[in-house]
């Protein structure tokens, strides 16, 4: 609630750039159709850029790496 950080600090989609945990919070518990909005938004923001970073791996050859490095990092915040 009173959260003053973005939702992922490494993420640079326009929610996780413009708006804080505790704002966001704030529209889910006052039922604000802005907080389904701006979660979607960052969702799709989330898996399109993985998508990407994927390819890009996958083309440089790199990809059992960044396998690696992607599930040791979701899986230790989980």
């Amino acid at each position: 609630i009173k959260d003053g950080e973005p939702l992922d600090p490494d993420c640079s989609c326009y929610v996780c750039q413009n708006f804080t945990k505790a704002y966001l919070s704030h529209l889910y518990r006052s039922r604000e159709i802005l907080s389904s909005q701006l979660n979607t938004y960052h969702n799709l923001y989330f898996y399109l850029d993985l998508m990407r970073k994927i390819r890009q791996a996958i083309e440089n050859n790199l990809f059992e790496e960044f396998r690696k490095k992607f599930l040791q990092k979701y899986h230790s915040t989980s």
